[in-house]
């Protein structure tokens, strides 16, 4: 008997799901963000602490970026650990980051001073949504979508809660720019400030990296 081609396996994988025409009519499952927590964002010190992207006249670059400019996204994380993770592990493989590129980049706390209502894109949210967690680390075109579903839902959420992609004990927060009066910056510190060497070299080392 010859061997022909294997079938593949029936629990194999497919692609993650785009959303649903159906999403519009379903309640979505919300986690609130008390007004009051904290939250972080590391980005560019060139740059407004609180800049949503991308840029006017720029093409989408984020995970939940609108595909087509429809509405503009800042990108949070709910512990510092979690905003270096997500700035700095774009190469799984990398275990040295460059010390210019630390240089440019500076850490900001975030106060939330209103509750935000986030989509709860993880855990039994994803099921209630018909998603999959495919949506949140596969291909962008997928996440886009998602998010201009959930950005245009008739319930208005203010954003998008997620398992961190390079560190998924975590969360992060991919919030719209109609919440951008939630949220306000606290202070902002340079990632080489004397201030931040400790918490810098613990994030060095939880994620095992050294700076060249």
């Amino acid at each position: 008997m010859s061997r022909g081609t294997e079938a593949e396996p029936a629990d194999a994988p497919g692609p993650p799901p785009l959303p649903s025409a159906k999403l519009a009519r379903r309640k979505l499952p919300l986690h609130i963000c008390a007004a009051g927590t904290r939250l972080t964002r590391i980005h560019s010190a060139a740059r407004d602490p609180l800049f949503f992207e991308p840029a006017a006249g720029s093409p989408a670059r984020g995970r939940w970026d609108a595909p087509a400019g429809e509405f503009r996204v800042c990108y949070l994380a709910e512990e510092p650990h979690i905003a270096f993770a997500e700035t700095f592990h774009r190469d799984p493989g990398a275990t040295l980051i460059e010390e210019a590129d630390v240089a440019t980049r500076a850490a900001s706390g975030v106060a939330v001073v209103r509750d935000l209502r986030l989509v709860a894109l993880h855990g039994a949210g994803l099921r209630r949504l018909g998603a999959t967690a495919g949506v949140c680390n596969g291909p962008y075109s997928v996440s886009r979508a998602w998010a201009l579903a959930l950005h245009e839902h008739p319930s208005r959420p203010d954003g998008i809660r997620y398992r961190a992609r390079h560190d998924d004990d975590g969360f992060a927060i991919a919030l719209f720019g109609h919440a951008a009066d939630a949220i306000a910056i606290t202070h902002t510190t340079l990632l080489t400030s004397p201030e931040l060497r400790s918490e810098l070299a613990a994030w060095l080392d939880r994620y095992a990296i050294g700076v060249l």
